[in-house]
């Protein structure tokens, strides 16, 4: 009969230390990438919601206009709320080469502990007046 040799199979204390590292650069890089996704998420979420407060107030200019006549011009700033935060829209209105359309440019800022960020939103409209 032959001695048996007692042979441990196992993985090595350098194989170990190796998984660990793999796995903690995998779970860091996991990590930055959730990390990044959702900053993304929050900015689109915000450039979204500038976008609709900006064509609101596009369209309440509009409503104005057929309501009152004629755009004037002029540059105008207001805040409003809406998602639950505060918003600035800054509103500029020029002459056009037509005499009977406006150009309308809008800004939108979000206001946040009272300073304001942004734009995350820019607009341009066309308005035609009824004179």
């Amino acid at each position: 009969m032959k001695p048996s040799l007692n042979i441990s199979r196992g993985f090595t204390l350098l194989e170990m230390l190796l998984a660990v590292v793999v796995i903690g650069l995998t779970g860091t890089a996991i990590s930055t990438a959730i990390g990044g996704v959702a900053s993304q998420t929050h900015t689109l979420e915000r450039r979204t919601m500038a976008h609709w407060v900006g064509q609101n107030h596009i369209h309440r200019l509009r409503m104005a206009r057929t309501n009152a006549g004629a755009v004037p011009e002029g540059k105008d700033s207001s805040r409003l709320f809406m998602g639950s935060r505060e918003w600035e829209v800054r509103t500029e209105i020029t002459k056009t080469e037509l005499p009977l359309i406006r150009r309308v440019d809008v800004e939108v800022y979000e206001v946040f502990d009272g300073e304001r960020e942004g734009p995350y939103d820019t607009q341009v409209a066309f308005l035609g007046s009824s004179q």
